[in-house]
């Protein structure tokens, strides 16, 4: 039977199984006809709903798939082609991962035109159930991620024509908790530097005293590890987290040519991600130049001179490329590494739960609470914007709000001379 564009032909192929075939035009390129054909199993009348729901789906835009395409399939092709288009790191791929397998879990069989947004609202609240129940910690900030991820799942099927519409569009998205962005009060930042000083001469000492070992063994040279030099490098690394607000990646990524001791400054270019990989700050802002006090200058000069003699032992010249804070064979120090010295460390020292990155907090609280401005604190923590840093850390601002407060009485209750008018008034 010949077919007009938007005609459909339904053919019994044996009992109870139809075959609906669409005309759908002409290929712009191959010049061939585009035929969709799809076997319906039922009634006649069933195979006539099926040919009709095409026919509408196709002239309302949609492809002629858009009826059997289900949300599991599509977001594994939507994930593979973001990965292979390079529009994503492999740190946020694997965790899209995670995302996709959950989403997939509630809603891999429905077809992607059956999720309406009171199916998203579902959806939310069963998940939210469902993880208190199985006592895993997921709140609003992890919930408004699944938002994020499943309405950009859902805009790509629009994009391809398999829905008209994106139905996150209709729902509101969880609210992000708030975060405790707190950091430690000034007299206790002086106590854990003074802690961190104290490490860093014991580190010292120690290594010290294990290579006079190694000298009088006569094993100082072709060794293929130097038990010391990671030890040493974590705590130098806290201490300049605390002296700059620097990110713990940030300051695992910096190699000797980003520091310039003669002039006082350390410039922020990459970090270091909890697997071990090199990336660029998400954006520009995050690229900085921050000054450093003549005691942490100091305190880097040295250890860029002990560095350079310990790795000649390993067979390694120190260069601009050679990471600031190293491994026991002169490598970069992993991240996780670092992070568990630190929970130990942190209980030895006395200071509870504390976490490197309140070290980065503690930076921006103080120096809003004693008055360096606001865009200078901004650009130290590398945030995009102002508004950013503001909204993060008003709570440090009280003080200086009593100080506005104070400097307004002074100057409303500064004595005025007599007949001496505040405001002259000028009339036509």
């Amino acid at each position: 039977m010949e077919m007009s564009k938007g005609d459909g032909s339904i053919t019994m192929i044996k009992r109870d199984i139809w075959r609906v075939r669409i005309s759908l035009g002409t290929d712009p390129i191959t010049g061939e006809r585009l035929i969709h054909s799809r076997n319906v199993k039922g009634t006649k009348a069933d195979a006539r709903r099926v040919r009709d729901q095409i026919r509408q789906d196709y002239e309302k835009g949609l492809s002629v798939e858009a009826q059997n395409t289900t949300f599991a399939d599509f977001a594994e092709t939507w994930q593979a082609s973001r990965l292979v288009a390079g529009n994503v790191s492999a740190e946020t791929n694997e965790k899209n991962k995670y995302t996709v397998a959950l989403l997939a879990r509630y809603l891999g069989k429905l077809k992607l035109s059956d999720i309406t947004p009171q199916t998203i609202e579902t959806l939310y609240a069963t998940i939210l159930k469902d993880k208190q129940a199985a006592g895993v910690s997921f709140g609003g900030t992890s919930l408004h991620g699944v938002h994020v991820l499943l309405k950009q799942i859902l805009k790509k099927a629009v994009d391809y024509d398999l829905i008209l519409r994106n139905p996150c569009d209709r729902v509101q998205a969880p609210k992000v908790d708030e975060p405790d962005r707190h950091g430690i009060a000034a007299e206790d930042a002086a106590r854990l530097f003074q802690a961190l000083k104290s490490a860093e001469a014991e580190a010292y000492e120690a290594m010290d005293e294990k290579e006079q070992r190694q000298t009088k063994r006569g094993n100082l040279f072709g060794r293929s590890y130097l038990r010391g030099l990671n030890t040493i490098s974590r705590v130098l690394a806290v201490e300049l987290i605390l002296a700059t607000g620097m990110r713990i990646g940030e300051a695992l990524a910096l190699t000797w040519e980003h520091l310039d001791t003669q002039a006082a400054w350390v410039s922020v270019v990459a970090s270091i991600t909890p697997k071990g990989t090199i990336k660029q700050p998400k954006s520009r802002a995050g690229i900085r130049k921050l000054a450093l006090n003549a005691q942490t200058v100091a305190t880097l000069e040295r250890w860029r001179t002990y560095q350079a003699t310990q790795l000649r032992k390993l067979g390694k010249k120190q260069t601009g490329e050679t990471p600031v804070f190293c491994s026991e064979v002169g490598g970069y120090l992993q991240r996780r590494n670092v992070e568990r010295w630190w929970r130990v460390w942190r209980e030895d020292a006395g200071f509870g739960s504390l976490k490197l990155h309140e070290l980065r907090h503690t930076q921006a609280t103080q120096l809003l609470a004693n008055g360096v401005d606001l865009k200078t604190v901004q650009t130290r923590l590398g945030h995009s914007n102002a508004s950013l840093t503001l909204n993060w850390y008003a709570h440090a601002l009280p003080e200086n709000d009593q100080k506005a407060a104070e400097l307004i009485g002074n100057l409303l209750s500064a004595p005025v001379e007599n007949n001496t008018p505040i405001i002259e008034v000028k009339t036509a």
